[in-house]
């Protein structure tokens, strides 16, 4: 009977110094994720810092894609969506890039939007993903990562 005491008292022990090891082992990790955060921050921070602050607001342009009018997938013509689009640019000697490719980006910007369906095109939560999309298109056709945001100045399904 006194060795199963003893035993047990040890399992006890045992188990108490694992859990206590297992918190132990959490808050280190927790504190070395922490150091590298700060050390990762700490080393780019300045770099990022000019970045975004090296333009003012007055370098950006903007540029007026204009109206298209787009028949969405499945929709055999009897549906459209009239969409006008403008883009801000982070430099306003981009504009003259999209000038030039005027065509071929219009274009490229029907064929994105004519193959979403009607739904896909209906959802409000699903319109910062064209967005997104629309932007890369238009950073490909000018060859150049310029577009800081896209706005739907119309958007009119019928």
């Amino acid at each position: 009977m006194a060795t199963k005491k003893s035993k047990t008292k040890k399992k006890d022990r045992a188990s108490k110094f694992l859990s206590i090891g297992k918190y132990f082992l959490v808050l280190l990790f927790f504190l070395a994720q922490g150091y590298l955060a700060y050390a990762i921050v700490d080393k780019y921070y300045p770099g990022v810092y000019e970045t975004m602050n090296s333009k003012s607001p007055k370098d950006f342009g903007t540029y007026e894609v204009g109206e298209l009018v787009v028949n969405p997938a499945n929709t055999n013509g009897k549906r459209y969506l009239l969409v006008e689009i403008s883009v801000e640019l982070d430099d306003k000697e981009h504009i003259s890039k999209l000038d030039n490719n005027k065509m071929k980006l219009k274009q490229e910007v029907i064929e994105t939007l004519s193959k979403r369906t009607i739904p896909e095109l209906v959802k409000v939560e699903d319109r910062d993903s064209l967005r997104y999309e629309l932007i890369d298109v238009i950073n490909s056709v000018i060859e150049v990562r310029s577009v800081r945001n896209l706005y739907f100045t119309k958007y009119v399904m019928q």
